[in-house]
């Protein structure tokens, strides 16, 4: 009885602790699993950083995109364009912000209201200023005067814009299409430049809008 007691106690003292291949086999599967979990933050860090500056405020392109291209839509005409200007003739708009329609002759038409231009100037919004800030100024109906009213985006760089193939020059900020194979759409292409962790890194926003109210 006392050998039995002695063989169980010895056979219990080799089972309490873990053998040779059983530790490979845990290391193996722990190495595994440090792995797939650093490939998985690595790869979701290179993710984040590589769109760190398309997130606002950094994109000033994308922001400057869609802030002319909303009130291009809104324009009747398109009164002058150049390769960093547009000029664009609103509707005239009554006491409840509604289009005013006017008897033309051959039916109802849109009367011509507000010029707006957007282009590039410097901090101050200057007409005759040249700089890297895009602004909106307007001409109230009835007046000539241009009155700057809003400084979209800063740090704008056309020089920077995707070359067009052919030219070879960098393509223009705005393009106006005036034939009805593109709807009588403007063409825009916008690149800014933002430091992102002490990098500058330049974002090139691209898209074409379509007046509503010819």
């Amino acid at each position: 009885m006392k050998w039995m007691i002695k063989h169980d106690q010895r056979r219990l003292s080799r089972r309490s602790g873990f053998t040779l291949p059983e530790l490979l086999v845990a290391m193996l599967v722990m190495g595994i699993l440090a792995w797939t979990v650093s490939l998985i933050y690595f790869s979701v860090l290179g993710v984040y950083n590589k769109n760190l500056w398309r997130l606002r405020p950094y994109d000033e392109a994308t922001k400057a995109v869609e802030r002319v291209a909303k009130e291009i839509r809104e324009a009747m005409v398109i009164d002058t364009y150049g390769s960093q200007a547009l000029i664009v003739i609103m509707p005239q708009k009554d006491a409840s912000r509604d289009n005013v329609l006017v008897d033309s002759g051959s039916g109802l038409a849109l009367s011509q209201g507000d010029w707006v231009a957007f282009y590039l100037s410097d901090q101050t919004g200057a007409l005759d200023a040249s700089g890297h800030y895009l602004w909106k100024a307007v001409k109230a109906q009835g007046t000539t005067t241009w009155v700057p009213r809003v400084m979209i985006a800063d740090s704008i760089h056309p020089e920077l814009n995707p070359t067009d193939p052919a030219t070879g020059l960098p393509r223009p900020m705005f393009k106006y299409w005036p034939d009805e194979v593109r709807l009588y759409g403007v063409e825009m292409w916008i690149t800014s430049v933002s430091e992102v962790r002490g990098e500058l890194k330049p974002q090139t926003a691209h898209t074409e809008c379509y007046l509503r109210n010819l």
